[in-house]
């Protein structure tokens, strides 16, 4: 993943061609301003599919470019799209259609899927490998999911490729005695952005296979990956440091996609290993991160923004990944409900206050989620006023598709 966004000439596209029609859709009786946590998540019965409805059609329309096959990443209302392509926020975006058809099962919604398979190869140089071995991993994460949701195995052979050719090959000793290196062109460092991610990938490639000597190997990297986590980015208090550079100094601000990718590696080894550790390690990753950590916005009671541009990315992935921790009865039942309150909170200030229900602007997010973007604000230091960031909007969809998913805690 790149540390900076590089914004090129704008051209001016009508959004809508080809896509969802961009329609919001009515609030459901009974919604109410309250953030306190305490709020039902089920309003009514349609509250949180409506949202969703809301702001995945919206993305869709703004964002996704028909003609190119993937998702633009700056859009200025009401129908200019901004050229340009990033690699690894196509699978973050294509995870929110993903939620959208498993939720609903809408064909229009896996229709894009083959669309999104041709054009991010094509626009990532007609190839999937890439110097940012992180971005690969989000690419393989999404395509797991994708052949999870239609069988498809082209989708799986590729994951499969990329992890074994191309991430899991970029495991060294130095620095850091570990880890899988962040980018091949930079300065060797190791960062919890290129081992959580893989150590999922490797936990649901081992779910996903069938031959006995793939399915260790792919156990065994996730236990090798997540024991050097353990051991040299999660410190004391449980937050997780950024990365370990090229002398050996482990450090960084724990960001909530880290600790997202991380406490869902402990996860996910929990439910295929069934030892205890893994789970009390996710559970206290997860309180950190939610209560007193660096993602934590302690004025507000919600996940703090960490920015725009890929910054505005990372609260939806600590989402994706928490909603998951919260379901699984296996965690103590009180710390259920202080995660359940916890993300209620987060999707109602989100709904209530971070976005609008009309005109240009609407069921749209910035990267703080108790402020919608505004006519004057911009996606980027160097994007035109009133600009729109896909990836602050692919948040709060995730978000908002995550609050379907949710389960009550009883």
């Amino acid at each position: 993943m790149k540390k900076t966004v590089i914004i090129l000439a704008s051209i001016l596209l009508i959004a809508a061609c080809g896509q969802v029609d961009d329609v919001y859709y009515p609030r459901p009786t009974g919604e109410t301003s309250e953030t306190d946590g305490d709020t039902d998540p089920d309003i009514d019965a349609t509250y949180w599919e409506n949202a969703a409805d809301s702001a995945t059609d919206r993305l869709l329309s703004a964002f996704w470019n028909e003609g190119n096959g993937y998702f633009r990443m700056t859009f200025v209302p009401p129908s200019q799209q901004l050229t340009g392509f990033q690699y690894w926020p196509q699978a973050h975006a294509l995870d929110v259609v993903i939620d959208a058809y498993i939720r609903t099962g809408d064909t229009r919604y896996s229709d894009y899927y083959s669309k999104w398979f041709t054009g991010v190869k094509i626009g990532n140089g007609a190839k999937w490998s890439n110097n940012y071995i992180d971005d690969m991993e989000w690419i393989v994460l999404t395509m797991l999911r994708m052949y999870e949701t239609t069988q498809n195995r082209e989708y799986l052979t590729t994951a499969q490729q990329i992890y074994d050719d191309w991430i899991i090959t970029q495991w060294s000793d130095t620095p850091g005695g570990g880890g899988i290196l962040w980018c091949t062109t930079a300065t060797p460092s190791k960062n919890a952005c290129s081992n959580g991610p893989a150590g999922i990938a490797a936990c649901r490639l081992y779910n996903l296979v069938d031959d006995p000597v793939a399915k260790a190997k792919y156990k065994a990297d996730a236990e090798r990956i997540y024991a050097w986590l353990k051991a040299v980015l999660i410190n004391a208090n449980f937050d997780v440091l950024d990365n370990i550079n090229n002398n050996n100094v482990a450090g960084g601000t724990s960001l909530s996609y880290n600790v997202g990718t991380v406490l869902g590696t402990a996860h996910e080894l929990y439910k295929i290993t069934g030892s205890q550790t893994y789970l009390n390690d996710a559970v206290r990753l997860a309180e950190r991160a939610t209560t007193a950590g660096a993602p934590y916005d302690q004025a507000n009671g919600i996940l703090r923004s960490e920015g725009s541009g890929d910054g505005g990315l990372f609260k939806g992935i600590f989402i994706r990944y928490f909603v998951k921790l919260i379901n699984d009865t296996n965690v103590d039942k009180d710390k259920r409900q202080q995660f359940h309150t916890f993300m209620v909170k987060n999707a109602m200030t989100l709904w209530t206050q971070g976005t609008t229900k009309e005109g240009d602007y609407h069921s749209f997010f910035s990267d703080a989620w108790n402020n919608p973007p505004t006519a004057s604000a911009k996606a980027c230091t160097d994007c035109p006023a009133g600009s729109v960031s896909c990836q602050t909007c692919v948040s709060g969809c995730t978000l908002l598709e995550a609050m379907n998913v949710l389960q009550a805690v009883e």
